[in-house]
């Protein structure tokens, strides 16, 4: 089952590809079913793959310490965002880069159907197609950019917040 290029299309990372580097593409895709509330990958776990929506939504979590009384701390999940298929939503595309840990959880909150792209896969076809893989290198590079201007605007929040709260 290989998707549409009119889907692979709405991918962001794909979205500077003509029609056959979006094919070239398609042939390195894997399908994959989860069930509604079946993890599909666990923060801490080696990375090795992305992962594009083609159905359903996906919860995105974080491990937290977090106090619930005089000395009892306990590590809880706190949801992060959900990504929609309609979005076109990728998620674990740093594993293109380097298949350093999961930063984050990742749950089927609806039955989903997924495609992934291996590192290996992806670094072979970038290395016979380097127009395509520069394309798809600048795209990612623009999209973590993005994710990391979005991380630190929540790091200066949450660091004005604590300095509030202890200042009470």
């Amino acid at each position: 089952m290989i998707p549409e290029i009119d889907f692979l299309k709405k991918v962001y990372i794909f979205q500077d590809l003509d029609n056959n580097e979006i094919e070239a593409v398609a042939g390195i895709l894997t399908p994959l079913f989860f069930k509604s509330d079946q993890v599909i990958l666990k923060e801490g776990d080696k990375g090795g793959t992305m992962f594009i929506i083609a159905t359903g939504v996906a919860q995105i979590s974080k491990t937290l310490t977090m106090k619930f009384g005089q000395d009892d701390y306990r590590e809880t999940e706190k949801t992060m965002t959900n990504l929609k298929a309609e979005d076109a939503s990728v998620f674990g595309e740093m594993a293109l880069i380097t298949e350093d840990e999961r930063s984050a959880s990742v749950t089927a909150v609806s039955d989903c159907t997924l495609y992934g792209i291996s590192r290996e896969d992806f670094l072979k076809l970038a290395e016979s197609n380097p127009g395509l893989g520069f394309k798809i290198m600048l795209r990612l590079a623009e999209l973590l950019s993005q994710r990391l201007k979005t991380t630190d605007d929540d790091v200066v929040r949450l660091t004005t917040a604590l300095s509030i709260a202890l200042s009470q």
